[in-house]
Order: C-alpha cells, then sequence, then structure tokens
C-alpha cells in the first residue's frame, strides 16, 4: 500500500475517507479492497483513480469481481509470479536432471578410456600373453556396449529435456501474451498500450515521424447497464472491441484503456489523418446494433465519442495521453457521436474553452 510520506494524520484521513466510499458504494470490507480505495483516496495512483472516476460516473457497481479486477490490474503480480515461479522450478529440476545425465556420462566416459588404454598397452606389448587377448576384447566390448547405452540414455533424456524446455518457453509466451491481454475483450490491455506508447513516441523522435493517439469512449454506457444489466454492458464493451480489431490494422495498436474506454495508438499518422481515421471508425461503430445472445431482439445502436492529438517530440506520454483526453471529453460535451482534435481545445489553460469551428475538421471529413 502506498503509504510512504504520509503523517499519522494524514493517514488517519485517508483512512476514514477510504471506508466512507467504501461504505457509500456498497464494497466489501477487506484488505484488497481497503488498499484500492486508500490509494483512490490519497490520490497516488494517477490511472486507478481515473478508472474508478469512470466507473462510477457510469453507476457501474463494486462488486466482488469488480474490485478483484481492479486490484489485479494496479496491485496484484500474484498468478504472474506464480506461473514464473511454477516454470522456474520445472527448468531448474529439468537442468538438474541434465547435469546428473552429463556427469554419469562423464565417469562412463572416463571408464571407458581406461579400458581403451588398457587394450592398446596390451596389444602393443611385445611380452603380451596371446591367451588373454579374448578377455581384453570381451572387456573393451562391454566397456563399448557400456558407453553407448549412455550415451543413449543421455540422447534420449536431452530430447526429452529440450521438448520439456520448448514447452515452458511456449508457458512463458503465453504468461506474457496473457498479461498484455484484456480479458474481456481479448485486445490490448492498458499494460500493452503503455509498451506501445513509450516504443511508439521513441520510433517517432528517432524517424522524425509523426504519431497520433485516439481516445473514444462509449456514448451513455450507463444505460445498457440501467436497462439491461452487466451482461448487456459487457456485450457492448466486446462489440466495440470487435469493431476496433476489424479496423486497426498494422502497425496501429487498439487497447481497452480502462472501463468502456478505449485507445488507438497511431504511428506515422498526422492529425488530420488520425481524425480522417477516427472518423471512420466513427460511422462503422454507428452502423451496427447490438442484439441479445440469440439475436432476435435489437437491443439498440451503439455510438462512441472521439477525441484525437499527434505527438509533440520530447514530451511525456501522460501530456499526449491528457490532450486526447481533454478532446474526447470535448466530443461528449458537444453531442456526442462525433470526433474532436486537440486544436479545437485552448491549450493555454487561463483561456475559456472555445466552441469547435467546421475549419478545426478536416474537409473530407465532412464529404464522406
Amino acid at each position: 500500500m502506498s503509504g510512504h510520506g504520509l503523517n499519522h494524520f494524514q493517514a488517519q484521513q485517508h483512512t476514514n475517507a477510504a471506508l466512507r466510499v467504501m461504505a457509500e458504494l456498497g464494497v466489501m470490507s477487506h484488505p484488497d479492497n481497503f488498499q484500492i480505495f486508500f490509494t483512490y483516496v490519497a490520490k497516488t495512483n494517477f490511472d486507478l483513480c481515473r478508472t474508478i472516476d469512470i466507473l462510477r460516473s457510469n453507476h457501474r457497481a463494486f462488486d466482488e469481481a469488480q474490485c478483484e479486477e481492479l486490484h489485479t490490474r494496479f496491485f496484484s503480480d500474484k498468478r504472474e509470479n506464480e506461473i514464473i515461479e511454477r516454470i522456474s522450478n520445472d527448468l531448474r529440476e529439468q537442468l538438474g536432471s541434465i547435469l546428473d545425465t552429463v556427469n554419469k556420462v562423464g565417469i562412463d566416459t572416463r571408464k571407458y578410456n581406461k579400458a581403451l588404454d588398457h587394450f592398446c598397452s596390451y596389444v602393443g606389448d611385445k611380452n603380451r600373453d596371446l591367451s588373454n587377448l579374448e578377455h581384453a576384447l570381451h572387456t573393451l566390448l562391454g566397456a563399448t556396449r557400456d558407453m553407448e547405452g549412455v550415451n543413449r540414455t543421455l540422447e534420449s533424456r536431452l530430447t526429452n529435456s529440450s521438448s520439456e524446455i520448448t514447452r515452458l518457453r511456449e508457458d512463458m509466451e503465453n504468461l506474457k501474451r496473457e498479461a498484455l491481454t484484456d480479458g474481456l475483450t481479448g485486445i490490448a490491455n492498458r499494460k500493452a498500450f503503455d509498451m506501445q506508447l513509450r516504443e511508439g513516441m521513441m520510433h517517432a523522435m528517432e524517424d522524425d515521424q509523426p504519431l497520433s493517439l485516439l481516445l473514444l469512449d462509449i456514448d451513455h454506457f450507463k444505460k445498457f447497464n440501467d436497462a439491461y444489466g452487466h451482461q448487456i454492458g459487457d456485450q457492448v464493451i466486446r462489440l466495440m472491441a470487435e469493431s476496433l480489431r476489424r479496423n486497426v490494422k498494422g502497425q496501429d495498436t487498439a487497447a481497452r484503456y480502462g472501463g468502456e474506454e478505449f485507445a488507438i495508438i497511431l504511428p506515422s499518422t498526422s492529425l488530420g489523418n488520425a481524425m480522417l481515421f477516427g472518423d471512420h471508425l466513427r460511422r462503422y461503430i454507428e452502423s451496427h446494433k447490438v442484439v441479445t445472445k440469440s439475436g432476435k431482439t435489437i437491443i439498440g445502436k451503439v455510438t462512441a465519442s472521439f477525441g484525437v492529438a499527434e505527438f509533440r517530440p520530447g514530451e511525456p506520454a501522460a501530456k499526449l495521453i491528457e490532450r486526447a483526453d481533454k478532446a474526447l471529453y470535448f466530443a461528449k460535451e458537444n453531442g456526442r457521436n462525433q470526433i474532436a482534435s486537440e486544436k479545437q481545445i485552448v491549450e493555454d489553460e487561463g483561456s475559456s474553452k472555445t466552441t469547435a469551428t467546421e475549419s478545426d475538421i478536416p474537409r473530407n471529413i465532412a464529404a464522406q
């Protein structure tokens, strides 16, 4: 728990506030949940605070499943550590077994060399007793057969170990893939998004290429949960992810950013082209309907609001995300189901917010 730097009075204040929020939201009291909401009221984890705020604004229930997802996402590497420990133990066991076999071969090799030297000495001895030649040959043959047997054992053992190590490597790849994949949607999760954004920003500076970030949020998501329950809400989130999967290709990355919010990283893409792509995606999403699992009842259509910003070389990722986020909320506040650019936001903190003009958006969006 992040409590470093707090005095006793501050810690007590955060404790009381966390318990009040938990009571207000109906959160079960136990250490993991307390850790979540202590961090939330202490505001020591921006991403956690923002995620909880989004969930609260959409009146999502903070049941045990939701809280467990939050704790796993922001605090717990327990499962990942357990898998890594298991793979490490299995690998140590395999290497230990191989080492034992190799050591055995080393001993038998010395025995074989000794038998071979003895036979060579016998053959080269002018005073040798030829009556013992048969015995010498028999001894050498026995040692040779023993050596062949050990080599076959080693070969078999190495083959088995190679297969086992390959399996362990696949386990590690699966773990890596799982750690970077959102469980509900199957697309990249926030951890993968952070990694890809940092890498994309680095390449953009190295190659002197543009990079744009697009954030989108499902419009009126609360009504799906209130009217049809969380299962339909999850279906809407999966539908949004599928729309992204069908439209985001190549070097671009689509990720579930948090709750019902998604992000798309667009390398080698200027702000204007990102706006064009975002508007195409917005119209694609708008054209699809949400239906029940039976497919007989149409629940309604899904729309999304978009905010776009372009990377400024040298700036931290948080600044880029902040501008895209402001553009997203501008789109939501001005009617939803639309896309807004950072150019439509007055960046001077002392200035008031202005209304978007048609000139802020590429002309060929309207023509499409």
